[in-house]
């Protein structure tokens, strides 16, 4: 069996390690592995391939080609391990018939005022409304472009909609039934009368090769932590409404 390890590539017998398949499994990666590449993935932007290439250097300097290639196997299983990372610090890595529900895999601000976390059962009584009132901030980024994948059927989410991301299906469904005219329900779709306001203008511009402009999300407007199961994919940049009279 081929061993993915921090400091090499290596073929052995019996270890403790995550297998790269289920059935008859010939790849497994130790758990120190997986736990670097998701820190290096995190704090020093480094990919999947730079981090199996630094392996395949440290398994065999001189001649790095001859080492066994697993870097699809490193892309399959890191997204295993860091599901499972995230319903065992949550409570429901040992319960597969327990739901999450929409955004139970992430945390929102500790500071907010949150009934049955840091309010007292009678809190309605002991604050005023302003005291406890949560204020939110909406904001985007529209240089953050994805592009269509060639093969998106096998995108596979392991946690759609659990996260901070919406959850794919009904936000898609929303999209198509939204209208895409220069009048949406009362409200007249304009273009920037701005000279070169590029974020407003490149709302129409044909995309056809993107799958999102850019990324919008909400977060508490004191803290700045982003609220579970708000963040969105954009489809036409930052374009703007006005209501009809």
């Amino acid at each position: 069996m081929t061993i993915v390890h921090t400091e090499g590539i290596f073929s052995h017998e019996v270890w403790v390690l995550f297998p790269a398949s289920i059935s008859k499994p010939k790849t497994a990666f130790t758990f120190d592995v997986l736990d670097h590449f998701l820190i290096d993935a995190l704090e020093c932007k480094t990919s999947a391939m730079s981090f199996y290439q630094k392996l395949k250097r440290f398994t065999n300097n001189a001649f790095p080609e001859r080492v066994p290639d697993r870097y699809r196997e490193l892309m399959r299983v890191s997204q295993l391990w860091r599901d499972l990372k995230h319903r065992k610090w949550f409570g429901f890595g040992h319960d597969a018939g327990k739901d999450s529900g929409d955004g139970g895999l992430a945390l929102f601000c500790p500071a907010c005022p949150q009934p049955g976390l840091n309010l007292p059962a009678d809190w309605k009584v002991q604050y005023d409304r302003d005291t406890v009132m949560r204020q939110y901030v909406i904001d985007g980024n529209f240089t953050a472009q994805h592009m269509k994948m060639n093969k998106p059927e096998l995108d596979v989410a392991l946690s759609d909609g659990k996260g901070y991301m919406v959850s794919e299906g009904p936000y898609q469904n929303h999209l198509q039934q939204s209208l895409d005219s220069k009048e949406v329900r009362g409200f007249k779709v304009l273009e920037s009368t701005c000279s070169n306001h590029r974020a407003i203008n490149a709302a129409n511009i044909n995309k056809s090769n993107l799958r999102s402009t850019g990324i919008g999300a909400t977060a508490c407007a004191q803290h700045g932590c982003f609220v579970p199961h708000s963040v969105v994919d954009f489809q036409k940049g930052e374009r703007w409404v006005k209501c009809l009279d």
